[in-house]
């Protein structure tokens, strides 16, 4: 042993001690119960792109477990490396005890037995707030049963500069159809300083997954078919939509490098006012408030231009939503729900909707003042009538491995940076699709 101790260890005693730590190791628990210490609860959660809401909640959480003698560790990070963790704490079966989920990762874990089947608490929750919104509803929701906590629910929306708009004789942003809207950000940009739109088409920049989604959405494209169980990619409609996209790239409306941005590359240009019009979720709304908000009031938003069918389409999406792992200690899973309760109680839950700009992902909030602010109100606009990322099919398991190829920027960045034809890189997602298919259960 290094160093020198007051206290000499017998044999017995240290046997006793390893036998305990064993025993800690082995049930996963973090109390040694004989010499009564702190339930300790592990806690993994998003850092989102609004530190004041995640600073809150981490302190609503500290301060519940102090006053309840629980030890609590909140470990946030982005949402990426939270879904490694969960992938590597699933093979070596050290679950945290609650795990924030969006969308993706939802679909991802449901069916590997790791997430806790919440429905009782999920009714409780429910009956609370008078009802989640349908989409949160369809989220969780699986074969009757619920296995997260829907918390937000976030859209992407279109962000512009109103300024430019009304400078170059724009009244109302076009949403008539999205050529209608190109066409008239190619009037209003004035390269090389400024472009109509900042779209990404690279891979590292997968807002445009929705973005692409929804212009699809518009042609009546799909990647999968309404059952969800085959895919959708070889259509007429989605040839539409692709000779549309490619039409677009050649107005040169889109900013330089576009196909090598990342997420926040998109943020950056409507900051910068590099760019008119971008498509992603709240995030700069919430950077402005911090950083630029006398020009906040000079950002727009708009639901996503009509489609040939006459609807606006918006992918509503879980941003938030709270996972009860299933570790098997009982106690710790009772007090896990009593936490949920504390998060979902009237004065911690609005307060966070407040400061965290997305849509709650449940009814009775309507009343509260910031959704007279249009910018906000367009977010709660879209969680109310916003469809799944697997629109018209459902979010599945296997939807959601497709998802991790990026189909859609795919496709986008073999147009224009590889010049594929149309038809190739059809066939070429086509493929990939029907790979992924074929292996569901």
């Amino acid at each position: 042993m290094a160093g020198t101790s007051a206290h000499r260890l017998s044999r017995r005693s240290l046997l006793k001690w390893t036998a305990l730590g064993a025993f800690a190791a082995a049930t996963g628990c973090n109390v040694i119960p004989a010499f009564g210490a702190k339930t300790k609860l592990n806690i993994w959660t998003d850092a989102t792109f609004a530190p004041a809401s995640d600073d809150y909640q981490t302190q609503q959480i500290e301060e519940w477990a102090k006053g309840k003698g629980h030890e609590v560790e909140v470990t946030r990070e982005g949402g990426g490396n939270i879904q490694t963790k969960l992938q590597a704490a699933l093979e070596s079966k050290q679950l945290p005890d609650i795990s924030q989920v969006d969308s993706g990762r939802y679909a991802l874990f449901q069916g590997t037995g790791s997430l806790l089947n919440v429905s009782d608490l999920y009714g409780d929750i429910s009956k609370q707030w008078g009802g989640f919104y349908k989409i949160a509803e369809q989220i969780a929701t699986k074969e009757g049963k619920q296995f997260v906590l829907p918390y937000s629910i976030d859209s992407s929306l279109l962000m512009y500069w109103n300024d430019i708009l009304l400078e170059g004789g724009v009244k109302e942003f076009p949403t008539g159809s999205w050529r209608e809207m190109i066409e008239t950000m190619k009037k209003l940009q004035k390269p090389p300083d400024l472009y109509g739109v900042g779209f990404q088409f690279g891979k590292a920049g997968t807002d445009s997954e929705n973005t692409f989604a929804v212009w699809a959405l518009a042609h009546g494209a799909s990647l999968q078919k309404a059952d969800g169980r085959s895919p959708n990619v070889k259509t007429p409609e989605m040839r539409s939509f692709l000779e549309e996209l490619k039409w677009a790239w050649d107005q040169g409306v889109f900013a330089p490098g576009v196909t090598g941005w990342d997420n926040s590359s998109n943020n950056t240009a409507l900051q910068d006012k590099k760019a008119i019009v971008i498509h992603n979720p709240a995030s700069p709304l919430v950077w402005f408030r911090s950083n630029k908000p006398d020009q906040l009031k000079n950002i727009g938003i708009a639901a996503s231009p009509k489609g040939k069918d006459g609807k606006s389409y918006n992918i509503a999406y879980l941003r938030d939503g709270f996972a009860v792992m299933a570790t098997g200690d009982q106690k710790r899973i009772d007090i896990s729900k009593d936490l949920m309760k504390h998060l979902y109680s009237k004065d911690v839950y609005r307060k966070w909707i407040e400061i965290a700009f997305p849509a709650p992902a449940v009814n009775g909030m309507e009343d509260m003042e910031i959704w007279k602010n249009p910018q906000r109100k367009g977010f709660l606009d879209a969680a109310k009538g916003g469809v799944l990322s697997g629109h018209p099919g459902p979010d599945t398991t296997t939807y959601a491995e497709l998802g991790t190829r990026t189909p859609w920027i795919t496709m986008a960045a073999r147009l224009v940076v590889d010049k594929w034809t149309v038809d190739q890189a059809i066939d070429e997602m086509d493929k990939i699709a029907q790979d992924v298919f074929s292996k569901q259960k």
